[in-house]
């Protein structure tokens, strides 16, 4: 099935931008209007009224995955003309980009039960050197990516990656670690 046949039907994981700075108010909008989405952030100490203070900030400016159809969409994108689809470079004409569902799931799950994930740009990181596999066990059960050595971390860590757009590589128990011998992860 091609996309632009089940773009309206199906939900699908986008790739979108929101005005810089106004990620998570995006987020919640989205989230009173049954629309699901996910923005990665990190924890940081920010200055407020002269005090230091900890908050969750997003990791990339703009960024914000969204599931669903594009007809669903478009009322939210008419209140808020900053609000749009990242499309695909050197594409079909007006494509955004799109995730596949496992892959966006393994994402978040990474994201969200790590105590201190790394983010890398795509370009930060080679995956044609790590080793495919996927975790069986624990809170990151059924998780595939790729196994590598990254800079800022001691140990080999597993990496999640959104092609194209961010990385996130979060700390694995060796023993929850099983090799995927065809070399492919399911999307």
């Amino acid at each position: 099935m091609l996309y632009s046949e089940h773009k309206d039907q199906k939900n699908l994981w986008y790739v979108m931008r929101a005005l810089y700075r106004t990620e998570l108010k995006t987020q919640s909008r989205l989230n009173e209007s049954g629309i699901r989405s996910f923005v990665p952030t990190k924890e940081t100490i920010v200055m407020s009224r002269g005090r230091k203070k900890k908050a969750r900030i997003p990791v990339v400016s703009n960024l914000i995955f969204v599931y669903s159809t594009q007809k669903q969409l478009a009322p939210v994108m008419k209140l808020d003309s900053k609000f749009q689809f990242i499309y695909k470079k050197g594409g079909m004409e007006n494509e955004p980009i799109i995730v596949p569902e496992k892959q966006m799931e393994d994402f978040i799950n990474a994201c969200e039960h790590s105590e201190k994930p790394l983010y890398f740009r795509p370009d930060e990181l080679n995956l044609a050197k790590g080793t495919k596999i996927r975790i069986i066990g624990g809170l990151l059960n059924g998780t595939e990516g790729t196994l590598l050595k990254v800079s800022g971390a001691r140990s080999k860590r597993l990496v999640v990656s959104i092609p194209g757009t961010l990385n996130v590589a979060v700390e694995v128990s060796p023993d929850l670690i099983e090799v995927i011998e065809d070399k492919t992860i399911k999307q």
